[in-house]
């Protein structure tokens, strides 16, 4: 639904990927990151709201391991025998993937889709990815649906436990980050940049070096 209007971008990882790519104006990026990550803190607390009655019975003391354990509803944690290591390469894959069949969904050049199926695709993809990567550390895949909804588990009682459990905290916050910038640059070099070009592309070509040009002039009547 918000795709038309900011691009439906939603994970800050593929903001960032997409600025990489020159797909995004870094000036913006910012500004994306922070709304992404205080939605996600949004939701949760809604979240946390409607399901408080259930979490003072089920785990009045607000824990993050053990059986009646509730932390992992809002942000995901590695099993104990999954090394750091391990899910810092889970998510660096997981993510790249995402990233790399989102820019195919969208190259027009590629599959060609009609943009009412993008979510449609990337949403199949985003639950193929979950359950295929989901078993070493729950498959984070989104910076601010992991880091953004720890924040929130750690005012709402859970204390500073979400960040020490092994240390685990960096790992969906950095390795989705990697993986889509991997993904994305693997598509551009890998796809896009052997498409060949087109009339539209050459206008395109035209019109950035005309605006460049004018910029330029109106630059040099303003210095004299």
């Amino acid at each position: 639904t918000c795709g038309n209007v900011t691009g439906g971008h939603i994970n800050p990882a593929v903001t960032v990927a997409f600025a990489t790519l020159g797909k995004f104006p870094w000036r913006k990026v910012g500004h994306y990151l922070l709304a992404q990550h205080l939605g996600a803190f949004a939701a949760s607390a809604v979240l946390f709201a409607t399901y408080k009655d259930m979490l003072d019975h089920f785990d009045p003391n607000r824990t993050v391991t053990g059986p009646t354990a509730t932390a992992l509803i809002w942000a995901t944690y590695p099993k104990p025998q999954v090394s750091l290591l391990t899910c810092l390469l889970d998510q660096v894959v997981g993510t790249g993937l995402l990233m790399f069949t989102a820019l195919a969904c969208i190259d027009e050049k590629n599959l060609n889709l009609p943009k009412w199926m993008h979510p449609m695709m990337l949403g199949f993809m985003i639950s193929a990815l979950a359950m295929c990567f989901g078993a070493n550390c729950m498959a984070p895949l989104n910076p601010a649906r992991d880091f953004a909804t720890r924040c929130f588990t750690a005012v709402a009682g859970y204390g500073a436990e979400v960040f020490t459990y092994r240390h685990y905290w960096w790992v969906g916050l950095v390795g989705p980050h990697l993986g889509a910038i991997v993904g994305g640059w693997l598509y551009y070099l890998g796809v896009e940049l052997h498409w060949p070009s087109t009339k539209d592309d050459d206008k395109l070509v035209e019109r950035h070096e005309l605006t460049v040009a004018l910029n330029s002039a109106n630059d040099r009547k303003s210095a004299i």
